[in-house]
């Protein structure tokens, strides 16, 4: 049954997916952009193609025709094709083997460790509190400053951490 389109239709404005990104959060995003504009699943089955190139829509086109017919089921399929890309998810107790070097600025090193810690499931305030404890450079001198005044709670930690990048900064 085709479903008309609706008058103000417009196709997602989301970057196309190639087969290589996680397709999860892909899939989320282009959900959401159907959900927000209330567009109905046949819809989105049908506009999906859209959203794909190369591999990804060479997978597609590859599908025995009729053999789905509800976006649902296209999503799943979607999924299975692509969950290799997946990006893996890691244990909070990862958190504790990333470790600021010799020569990494506190600024840098917070970064990294803030763009892994997105990467982990669980976001345990004390199991991040006792990573970044661990991981500061041993000789550097905002752990000695660390030392004289030991953090207790996460957002203890940021403000001495941001107040010594700005001192940083300043000089």
């Amino acid at each position: 049954m085709a479903f008309p389109l609706p008058p103000k239709f417009r196709i997602p404005i989301i970057e196309m997916y190639d087969g290589n990104r996680d397709p999860l959060k892909y899939l989320e995003t282009f959900k959401a952009h159907m959900m927000l504009h209330g567009f109905p699943g046949e819809i989105a089955y049908r506009e999906f193609l859209l959203t794909l190139k190369g591999p990804a829509r060479a997978w597609f086109g590859s599908l025995a025709p009729k053999s789905v017919d509800i976006f649902g089921g296209l999503a799943r399929l979607f999924l299975t094709q692509f969950m290799s890309n997946r990006r893996r998810r890691y244990s909070a107790a990862y958190l504790l083997t990333i470790k600021q070097t010799e020569d990494e600025s506190l600024k840098s090193y917070l970064t990294r460790f803030n763009n892994e810690r997105m990467t982990a499931d669980d976001q345990d305030e004390k199991i991040t509190l006792a990573a970044l404890l661990g991981g500061v450079w041993p000789l550097s001198q905002f752990m000695a400053e660390i030392a004289r005044r030991t953090p207790s709670m996460l957002q203890e930690f940021k403000d001495q951490a941001d107040n010594f990048i700005n001192v940083e900064d300043t000089l």
